[in-house]
C-alpha cells in the first residue's frame, strides 16, 4: 500500500511539473549503486541556471571478501562552470555534507609477511558525519534527460561505534563517492 501511494504521488508530481515552466529540478539516480543492490535517489534544485543544491540518499551492502552494509543521505552544494544548456558537458565543483551509517563485518586473518599487511579484522557498527568536496560533469543531451558523473572526496568521524572484538574502535575514515547518475530534468 506504502509504495502503492508513493508511485501515485511520484506520478502525479511528475504531471503537474510537466505542465509548468521549467523550475529547474531534476531528479537522479547513480547507476553504480545498483552493484550494491540498493537504492540511491537524488534531487536537485539549480538556481539562475549555475548554482544548485542536492539532496540524496542511497542505501546498500556488498559482502566482497566483507560484509558492507550502509545508508546515508547527503547534501552537496554546487556551482557549474557555465550556464546549464541542453547538449553541451557542463563541468561543475563543489562541497557536500551529510551522514553515513554502516556496518561492517570481516574476520580475515592478517598476513603481516610482506610490506603490505593484507585483511583487517574489524567487525563494528557506526554513525557517522562527512564532508568533502567533489568534481563533476552534466551533460542533458535532450531537454529532459540528463547524466552526470561525480567523484567526491572528503573526511568522515565517526561518532557512535559498537565494536564486536577487542580491536580499538577506528575514530575516523577517508570518505570516496564515485557517481554515474542518469536523471529527468522538470
Amino acid at each position: 500500500m506504502r509504495k502503492t501511494f508513493c508511485l501515485i504521488l511520484l506520478v502525479l508530481q511528475t504531471i503537474y511539473a510537466s505542465a509548468q515552466k521549467q523550475a529547474g529540478i531534476s531528479i537522479k539516480s547513480n547507476m553504480l549503486n545498483l552493484v550494491a543492490k540498493g537504492p540511491s535517489f537524488s534531487i536537485e534544485k539549480t538556481i539562475a541556471n549555475k548554482y544548485g543544491l542536492e539532496l540524496s540518499y542511497s542505501k546498500g551492502e556488498l559482502n566482497w571478501g566483507r560484509y558492507y552494509k550502509y545508508n546515508g543521505f547527503l547534501l552537496r552544494a554546487k556551482i557549474y562552470a557555465t550556464a546549464i544548456k541542453p547538449n553541451e558537458i557542463i563541468p561543475f565543483y563543489g562541497l557536500y555534507f551529510g551522514n553515513l551509517n554502516k556496518t561492517i563485518v570481516s574476520n580475515a586473518n592478517v598476513d603481516n609477511t610482506g610490506f603490505f599487511s593484507i585483511g583487517r579484522n574489524r567487525n563494528f557498527i557506526a554513525n557517522s558525519i562527512r564532508s568533502g568536496g567533489n568534481v563533476g560533469f552534466q551533460f542533458i543531451p535532450t531537454k529532459r534527460f540528463l547524466m552526470e558523473t561525480t567523484v567526491g572526496l572528503g573526511y568522515g568521524k565517526y561518532l557512535n561505534t559498537e565494536i564486536f572484538n577487542g580491536i580499538s574502535a577506528p575514530k575516523s575514515y577517508l570518505d570516496f563517492q564515485l557517481c554515474l547518475s542518469i536523471g529527468y530534468s522538470f
